[in-house]
């Protein structure tokens, strides 16, 4: 379902579980930096009423999100503290066409393989998780970042040639 040539690596999981904190921290970026692509797709494209409607609901729940995950910071304890680089996601950008009309796909795509990345990743934290209530919730966050995916996904093909958007 996912578009994802690849999976992430096998010990990512176990790197994760020893190190939930700061993987709690930086999801919570995640989330912030999500609502942030939304909100930025609003402004450079405030021509597309499909996409305005579709990033506005997107733009609530990543932020309902955000909010989530800062609320189980702050009963763990724990800082959010400032954001790193994502050299994944920078990685990506290079990729990106620096022109209309071809980035405007490129940035629907790439968001779409960022929450498709997160869908993946929630669902091996989830199913790896020993504490029933952060596993569920983060199996219900997958749910929704694959719905995330989707939506970009359709927001091109809605927008370019299905044979362009599959081709890029």
């Amino acid at each position: 379902m996912l578009c994802l040539e690849c999976d992430t690596r096998s010990g990512w999981v176990e790197a994760a579980l020893q190190n939930l904190d700061s993987i709690i921290a930086d999801h919570a970026h995640c989330e912030k930096k999500a609502a942030s692509t939304g909100m930025s797709l609003i402004s450079a494209y405030p021509e597309n009423t499909g996409l305005l409607l579709a990033m506005s609901d997107l733009v609530e729940e990543e932020i309902g999100h955000f909010r989530s995950v800062v609320q189980i910071m702050q009963a763990r304890g724990i800082p959010l503290g400032k954001d790193q680089t994502d050299d994944y996601v920078q990685a990506l950008f290079a990729n990106m066409h620096k022109n209309e009309p071809a980035r405007f796909l490129d940035r629907l795509l790439v968001a779409g393989i960022i929450e498709a990345r997160s869908c993946e990743r929630l669902r091996l934290l989830a199913a790896a998780l020993n504490d029933e209530s952060l596993a569920g919730f983060y199996k219900g966050l997958a749910d929704t970042e694959a719905g995330h995916y989707v939506t970009f996904v359709k927001l091109a093909k809605q927008a370019y040639p299905e044979e362009q958007v599959k081709n890029r």
